[in-house]
Order: structure tokens, then C-alpha cells, then sequence
């Protein structure tokens, strides 16, 4: 699996409390350019940032929602084969953070959209 790319240096410094002063004045610096390339690193980071914990919530779910089952399950299951029933709600949960975490990286990765005042018209042949 590839390597997730690293968040930027000044984004991690948003969620750090203690550095806000910081990151306000080096973003009053920046050129227009360089700050909407910022504001697309942070709204990236939160998408990001807020999918991990809707991953996190839903394994929970559905962690505790899986053991419920496999109680009932076992409870009605005559044979030794009963205990293997535990092993499929921590299945379901790496599944889970899996495709969340899939997910968030693809979200956290997107390249930057081209504004589209760059984009110049087609010029007319001849």
C-alpha cells in the first residue's frame, strides 16, 4: 500500500492550540496564490480529519452491534465451533478502518483545482 502523503508543515500547526498566533501572521504574508493553496491543504486535512472519526464511530457501531449478534448467535449455535463467531465483529471493524482509511487518504491527496482565470481560451486556427 502506498504511503500516505504528509500533512504541510504549517497545516499541522492549525491544530496545534499554541501556535495560532503563528499561523495567523505567516498567512497574512502569504501571496493570494499561496493562500488559496493553503485554504485547499486545510479543508483537505479536515475532510480528512473528520472522516477518520466517522470511521472510528462506525467500527464502534459496528463492533458493538456484531458482538450483540454473535451472543445470540452463539447462544443458539450446539457445537465447539460457537467461539469462532467472536472473530467476525473484529473482521468487520478492520474492514471498516480499512475503507474509512482508504478513503480519508484519497480525500487528504486531491491535487489542487486549477483556477479558472489560468485556463486560457482556445485561440482560434489560422
Amino acid at each position: 500500500m502506498a504511503k500516505a502523503p504528509a500533512e504541510d508543515e504549517l497545516v499541522e500547526k492549525v491544530f496545534d492550540a499554541s501556535q495560532h498566533d503563528a499561523v495567523a501572521e505567516a498567512i497574512l504574508k502569504l501571496d493570494p496564490e499561496e493562500a488559496a493553496f493553503f485554504l485547499h491543504k486545510l479543508e483537505a486535512a479536515l475532510r480528512k480529519r473528520r472522516i477518520m472519526i466517522g470511521g472510528y464511530l462506525a467500527s464502534m457501531f459496528v463492533w458493538a452491534i456484531g458482538m450483540v449478534v454473535a451472543f445470540g448467535a452463539y447462544a443458539l449455535v450446539d457445537g465447539s465451533m460457537g467461539y469462532a463467531l467472536f472473530f467476525l465483529p473484529f473482521l468487520a471493524v478492520g474492514v471498516v478502518l480499512y475503507l474509512f482509511g482508504w478513503w480519508a487518504n484519497r480525500v487528504g491527496a486531491r491535487a489542487l483545482p486549477v483556477p479558472a482565470a489560468s485556463v486560457e481560451p482556445p485561440r482560434p486556427a489560422g
